[in-house]
């Protein structure tokens, strides 16, 4: 996959979350069922395949978003992410 169009994937999640105070597990089972069900571009194969080249990437993935996340931070929830749509985990509905 192209940088740009992995890119664009990372910055649609990115935007997403930059408001969210604590990337936790609750935060990755959102972005999960909104991957799942159809609220971000591309689908959950294509989700992953920009995951997977985002994180073997060294190319910084806070510099267009600016997130108040450290780039640390930002890669561990996207491999979290990327657990989750692998194992189809998805956050319960909210009440």
């Amino acid at each position: 996959m192209a940088t740009d169009l992995w890119k664009g994937h990372i910055n649609g999640i990115l935007y997403g979350i930059q408001f969210e105070q604590v990337l936790d597990d609750s935060v990755v089972a959102w972005v999960a069922r909104g991957v799942v069900e159809g609220r971000y571009p591309g689908d959950r194969t294509a989700t992953l395949d920009a995951l997977d080249e985002a994180l073997r990437s060294e190319v910084p993935l806070n510099d267009e978003i600016e997130t108040r996340h450290s780039e640390e931070s930002i890669r561990t929830f996207l491999q979290h992410l990327a657990t989750a749509l692998r194992s189809g985990t998805s956050a319960p509905r909210p009440r």
